[in-house]
């Protein structure tokens, strides 16, 4: 028999099910979730190669195919596979990726946007000249994805579409998809009519909770309330769009997470068509940038968030882990940038609108600030972090917000940038499905 041993990303654990113990083995790069004998459990914990010889030639190719006992040096060729994966993703010639800002304006005034002090600039039409020239000069791109952003993108409609016209006429690259991140304010008849023309994947609008919580923040600059014309536009777009993914994100803190329920119940009741709600967690760094504070939602806050949404029969939250198969981000890809209305080109969103954080403009064929470019790429990515490459977790994780990364490492900062999985350990949320999944339906598969 080959020499075998027990793969880093298999976890052995048992739990209690009428009164007797279950036992159960999960493999993070494959995903498989097993129910085992105590025989095969304790032939498996013992990680011992000369005891694997007890087991049958079926039950150990059964667990060959599922990752479970690997080969020496099988991990770390699989490690070094991911690693050329995110290599191949981050320096993609093929793929262009570019967050617009086509204004820093905004209609409201929330007091806790990040952008308040930030000056009004719209994209003039000199910009947009660069802009296109900007998008030619990637001749290799084969695709373009554009995520419109602000500001409120659509306070600066008209240059919006004279920038896709004008991609649509005058670039070799093919807009492929295109989202938008608005407040849903000036989503107008208008501003439908025109996306019926092109093609727009996706939009995400934000509330703050029901009608009375939302009207407190999302306010306009005169102070009045906006709760209801966006839900009117909202409907409009479900209606009108119907091809488009409406992402209704609801800001979520440790103060307002009780509003999440009543604004679920209310909108799964009043809209219809291809919707998803979502709680989006308030992040509130502290003035030094280094580390989450105050209001902020952590790994064990969202926990419990999504657990007590369980037990009211808001949402069946799915607790099984999905391999992820992408661990980049427009920050870490040498195809993806944040452009403002002045042509700044930014890795980051996080970074907009601050002089320190630009790393060049679209008017100017080098970058000014190469080393941020460059640290984003490469520092921002979990292959700069020696703890990724034996992490258990790396096949179920995102890796992590690369602007955290950066700040973790250049900044003294201290964010946790690993995946929620790892708050409670893996056996807390497996246990939970095992439990939901005994339930509902047959057993696992037993290997006997």
């Amino acid at each position: 028999m080959e020499d075998l041993i027990l793969s880093r990303y298999t976890r052995l654990f048992s739990t209690q099910e009428d009164n007797q113990i279950v036992y159960l083995v999960y493999n993070s790069r494959t995903n498989a979730f097993v129910k085992l004998s105590k025989h095969i459990y304790d032939t498996l914990d013992a990680c011992k190669s000369e005891s694997f010889s007890t087991l049958s030639p079926e039950q150990i190719k059964t667990l060959r195919e599922a990752k479970m006992l690997v080969v020496p040096g099988e991990d770390e060729a699989y490690v070094n596979q991911c690693e050329m994966k995110t290599h191949l993703d981050t320096f993609s010639p093929t793929h262009l990726s570019l967050s617009l800002a086509p204004t820093a304006a905004c209609n409201f005034r929330c007091p806790y946007c990040y952008e308040r002090s930030r000056p009004n600039i719209t994209m003039e039409d000199a910009t947009i000249d660069h802009l296109i020239r900007f998008i030619n000069n990637h001749q290799r791109i084969q695709t373009l994805h554009i995520s419109w952003y602000g500001g409120e993108p659509l306070l600066g409609f008209k240059t919006l579409q004279k920038i896709v016209r004008r991609i649509e006429t005058e670039c070799t690259a093919r807009l492929t998809s295109q989202g938008m991140v608005t407040n849903g304010y000036y989503f107008t008849d208008e501003v439908i009519d025109f996306f019926k023309k092109y093609t727009f994947t996706g939009v995400q609008i934000t509330l703050d909770g029901p009608e009375e919580e939302h009207n407190k923040t999302r306010i306009l600059h005169n102070g009045e309330g906006t709760y209801q014309r966006i839900l009117t536009n909202i409907r409009k777009i479900l209606s009108e769009l119907p091809k488009t993914q409406v992402s209704i994100r609801v800001n979520i803190g440790k103060n307002n997470h009780h509003v999440y329920p009543l604004l679920y119940r209310e909108l799964k009741a009043s809209l219809s068509g291809k919707f998803n709600i979502y709680p989006g967690f308030i992040r509130v760094d502290d003035e030094q940038e280094t580390r989450l504070i105050c209001d902020s939602m952590e790994a064990k806050d969202r926990i419990s968030f999504y657990n007590n949404l369980e037990k009211e029969g808001i949402l069946q939250v799915g607790y099984f882990p999905r391999l992820n198969k992408r661990r980049t981000c427009v920050a870490t890809s040498v195809g993806g940038y944040v452009i403002g209305p002045s042509g700044e080109l930014y890795k980051c969103w996080n970074d907009m609108g601050r002089p320190d954080r630009i790393v060049g403009n679209i008017r100017h064929k080098r970058l000014t600030n190469p080393t941020l470019c460059n640290q984003y790429m490469i520092d921002g990515r979990w292959t700069s972090d020696a703890r990724c490459r034996t992490c258990f977790f790396l096949p179920i994780c995102d890796c992590g917000c690369a602007w955290q990364r950066l700040r973790n490492k250049y900044h003294e900062g201290n964010y946790d940038v690993c995946t929620i999985y790892k708050e409670k350990g893996i056996e807390y949320f497996l246990q939970m499905y095992y439990k939901k999944r005994r339930k509902k339906s047959a057993p696992h598969e037993q290997i006997y």
